[in-house]
């Protein structure tokens, strides 16, 4: 275990989103891959006005992960295709895959700063998120190919053939075959002569109408999940990871809960979007990732 306790500074409340995984490079000067689960063991969130502070991720469940894949593996063929197709045997140390949270997180999330709210650089250093550039055409005539970069949760931005950015749970939903949501099982038929050749009461018949009508359907819904079950904007398909409020002049500091974020992706609110306040977050965060 190794722990690198990261401190976030805001003068305003509002939306805001954390790439752990970038905050870790660039306070622990080495590369941390975006494609891991990053777990946080808890921490503190420091407010004078007694601001509430809400900290969601991506849902950690077997379809977002195995979304998630799916897009890397995509961009892993797009690279090695092109860097065959010209001949080139490029590697670069630092290519990476990185993907948003969902479509409202900007190319420039929050980064960790010193005990006196300094920041911890001169430059950044080199953070992009993968592109995608479809070899089908834009459209007729010839145009230039549609680009589109990559999120998590929420439906598709942008509209065909002019993609922005494309959610990977939806992606991977629209990729898979129908499930078959409904599967009832060969109860006879309680009308059947032979069925009722020994049934001296109607007990038998009531019995197989309800085995064949219970439990013959999922227990859930076939094109909506946790990740894209509503709108495109919000917390709506994101999933709560801790809450803390501390009280206005007099405890002013409030503890945050241990999670774990699908690729290091956090999305934070702190109070009411039109106020301003200064506010603090300090996180311990485990620098060895998990692989999914």
């Amino acid at each position: 275990m190794a722990i690198s306790r990261m401190r976030f500074k805001g003068t305003t409340n509002g939306t805001f989103y954390i790439d752990l995984w970038k905050a870790l490079s660039l306070q622990e000067r080495k590369l941390h891959r975006q494609k891991q689960i990053c777990t946080v063991y808890g921490g503190y969130f420091v407010d004078g006005d007694g601001q509430r502070i809400d900290i969601n991720t991506a849902p950690m469940t077997w379809v977002s992960k195995r979304a998630v894949n799916r897009g890397f593996a995509m961009w892993r063929k797009m690279t090695a295709q092109a860097l065959e197709d010209a001949g080139a045997t490029s590697k670069s140390k630092y290519r990476d895959f990185k993907i948003y949270l969902d479509n409202q997180m900007g190319v420039a999330p929050l980064l960790p700063v010193d005990a006196g709210s300094n920041n911890l650089y001169s430059s950044i250093g080199e953070w992009d998120y993968s592109t995608l550039t479809s070899a089908d055409p834009d459209g007729p005539g010839g145009t230039p190919a549609d680009q589109y970069d990559l999120m998590i949760c929420g439906p598709h931005a942008g509209a065909d053939p002019n993609w922005t950015r494309i959610g990977l749970m939806q992606s991977w939903v629209d990729s898979r075959p129908s499930l078959h949501t409904f599967d009832p099982l060969n109860i006879p038929n309680v009308n059947d002569p032979l069925v009722n050749l020994f049934d001296d009461s109607d007990v038998l018949d009531d019995r197989l109408t309800i085995i064949n009508a219970e439990g013959d359907s999922a227990p859930y819904d076939e094109l909506t999940m946790f990740g894209i079950a509503a709108g495109a904007g919000g917390s709506n398909n994101l999933q709560r990871q801790s809450t803390a409020q501390p009280t206005a002049s007099t405890t002013l500091v409030a503890p945050i809960h241990g999670f774990q974020a699908l690729c290091g992706l956090v999305q934070i609110k702190v109070g009411n979007d039109s106020a301003s306040n200064d506010w603090e977050l300090v996180l311990d965060v485990e620098t060895k990732g998990e692989k999914f």
